[in-house]
């Protein structure tokens, strides 16, 4: 499965708030803790994540639904790419995702077999559905609040891409984020930028 991205940063949230709960549906809060790790083998670098979520219930959103702590782990592998089209920044990634009982075991898998830690991150979201998009407005510690839309699509060819791309945009628009704000920058590479890292 194929996600085709975009995130924009968001300078008024109580406003992007209120444009989602004008169109889409709220599909709940959670706070992401993500540990990525990476390894060279065979001369190439295979980076991968482990992410533990928790659900929380949000004063932010009216009648929002009381939700159980229940935690979820998931381990994700991508291949990623940044598409640039008339200088607007879209990610199309592969991803492969499963989920785990518990973390643990697979860490100590992952630090035996010479994966090493290399960053963490720390997200809360808020979640919304929209016909066949999926939007999160984010806090990433350390960053900041940001606009995430994503789609899903089985193949990522031209055609399928450019339709969903256009469709990212409008959303954007309808969420009273400008085209301006986009970020073409993965997380990590603005962490790392944080830290003085290349």
């Amino acid at each position: 499965m194929y996600e085709i991205e975009i995130k924009a940063h968001v300078e008024d949230r109580a406003k992007v708030i209120k444009n989602l709960e004008r169109f889409a549906d709220f599909a709940g809060a959670v706070e992401k803790d993500d540990t990525y790790y990476e390894n060279t083998i065979n001369g190439k670098t295979i980076k991968i994540r482990i992410r533990k979520e928790r659900p929380f219930t949000t004063k932010e959103i009216p009648d929002a639904p009381h939700t159980s702590a229940h935690k979820s782990v998931i381990f994700t592998y991508k291949r990623k790419e940044v598409r640039e089209d008339d200088g607007l920044s879209f990610e199309v990634n592969d991803e492969k995702e499963t989920f785990l009982t518990e973390a643990e075991p697979f860490e100590a898998f992952l630090e035996d077999t010479g994966f090493k830690s290399t960053l963490t991150k720390h997200k809360i979201v808020l979640a919304w559905h929209y016909d066949s998009a999926h939007l999160e407005l984010c806090t990433v510690e350390k960053l900041g609040d940001f606009i995430e839309i994503e789609i899903l699509s089985e193949h990522n060819d031209e055609k399928q891409v450019t339709e969903a791309q256009e469709k990212l945009l409008k959303l954007l628009s309808k969420c009273g984020v400008t085209e301006d704000k986009i970020e073409k920058r993965y997380y990590s590479q603005m962490l790392s930028e944080l830290k003085g890292e290349k």
